[in-house]
């Protein structure tokens, strides 16, 4: 089934991610991929964040874990498990600033990380 033919059942507030780019002199372009337990990509959607912002994402999932992929457009990139869902700290954060990019979540942000460019790895 196509994200885009998702019922989508959250309050209208509830982001699926919020991006923010810490660099206060360049906006950044991050992409954002959301990949389902069968693996398979339900979500890529890219946004540009101006400098010191931020932006909320909304996606048309049903409530779960995801692997929510991060890339910025030089290759850094990141990942790590995510909740998505309609209670706050179910979302993925994503930070940008300073050449590097992670995706962590509200949720058990240690317990979620599977790694990538971007992160450093125990």
């Amino acid at each position: 089934m196509d994200a885009v033919e998702r019922t989508d059942s959250r309050p209208p507030n509830s982001e699926s991610a919020f991006v923010r780019n810490y660099d206060s002199a360049e906006a950044r372009t991050v992409t954002v991929t959301v990949i389902d337990s069968d693996d398979e990509t339900v979500v890529e959607r890219s946004v540009t964040v101006s400098p010191s912002a931020a932006s909320s994402l909304r996606f048309p999932l049903e409530r779960g874990v995801y692997r929510v992929e991060v890339r910025l457009a030089d290759g850094t990139d990141d990942s790590a498990m995510c909740p998505i869902g309609s209670d706050p700290e179910e979302c993925a954060v994503v930070e940008c600033g300073n050449g590097i990019v992670s995706v962590t979540t509200l949720a058990e942000p240690s317990a979620c990380r599977t790694g990538g460019s971007g992160s450093e790895t125990a």
